[in-house]
């Protein structure tokens, strides 16, 4: 999750566009960590460091590891460590930017230590997924600190981001929120969360992308919109509201139950308090996610 948010700090600093993420997401797949990546990233070699044993590579046969060693840049030892080491998404994202000549090495330094000092962020919170620090980052990111019920907001949109990971796509870019009180809604699906605290939850979108979403979630090609889509990205949000529900439970000894799934078609729908329109931009499209909790 963290390559995503990395990609919307980006964006937001307008060190990217849009376009640039959606193309670097497609073509990470195939990326190859370069070492010089590794070590901006570790704090071992700076950009203008690496752009020199780079441009002494066109004049050397030498590997970067032993060149940036033989300019007393590196040690052996960091560079073995370095390669042994297991490359994460936003790094490999990074370094995807840096490969399609949308960021320079320099760029790259700068916005990734930019980015751990505005959130507070160490290398070892950044690997893997643990909880509290994506928490944290979802928080921070969408401003929910100063909303009410602050937490059960962070909590709930950090099991959406997993489980928008987990069953439709991890190559997306979250953009910044906005706080609604009522949405021009072309497809949209909602359900209520009752008992302990009460929450309104969607997902919504244009019709083409809302149907591809159902299809990523279901696994099969949906059609036009019909009521099957509808039931389908219902489903999803069913699962998501379902796990945080347990969750809830689990830690916070909340009793929280979920009403049916309501479907909307080229209406607006309006919201008792106001909501958080978290926007999410795949490949084929933009979706909306809108979280109210009282």
């Amino acid at each position: 999750m963290f390559a995503q948010f990395f990609g919307g700090y980006l964006l937001n600093k307008k060190l990217v566009t849009a376009e640039d993420l959606t193309q670097a997401f497609e073509d990470k797949k195939n990326t190859r960590m370069r070492l010089g990546v590794l070590a901006i990233n570790a704090g071992l070699m700076t950009a203008e460091q690496v752009e020199h044993v780079n441009i002494t590579q066109q004049s050397v046969d030498k590997r970067f590891g032993d060149l940036a060693v033989d300019l007393g840049y590196i040690t052996s030892e960091q560079v073995d460590k370095l390669l042994s080491q297991q490359p994460t998404e936003y790094l490999l994202l990074g370094q995807t930017l840096v490969n399609n000549g949308v960021l320079t090495n320099a760029e790259f330094e700068k916005a990734i230590n930019d980015y751990k000092t505005d959130n507070s962020l160490t290398d070892s919170d950044l690997e893997g997924n643990k909880s509290d620090n994506l928490t944290k980052l979802v928080s921070e990111f969408y401003h929910l600190e100063k909303a009410n019920n602050a937490k059960v907001l962070s909590d709930y949109v950090t099991m959406l981001f997993k489980n928008i990971i987990r069953f439709i796509d991890g190559d997306f870019t979250p953009l910044e929120a906005v706080v609604v009180r009522e949405f021009d809604a072309n497809c949209l699906v909602k359900q209520r969360i009752t008992g302990s605290y009460e929450a309104v939850t969607c997902v919504t979108a244009d019709e083409d992308v809302y149907a591809e979403f159902a299809k990523r979630f279901a696994g099969e090609a949906m059609g036009d919109v019909s009521g099957f889509v509808h039931e389908t990205v219902g489903e999803f949000l069913n699962v998501v509201n379902g796990l945080f529900a347990v969750n809830e439970s689990n830690e916070n000894g909340a009793e929280l139950t979920m009403t049916p799934q309501e479907s909307v078609v080229n209406s607006k729908v309006s919201f008792q308090n106001p909501a958080y329109c978290i926007p999410v931009v795949f490949g084929f499209g933009e979706v909306d996610f809108i979280v109210s909790a009282q």
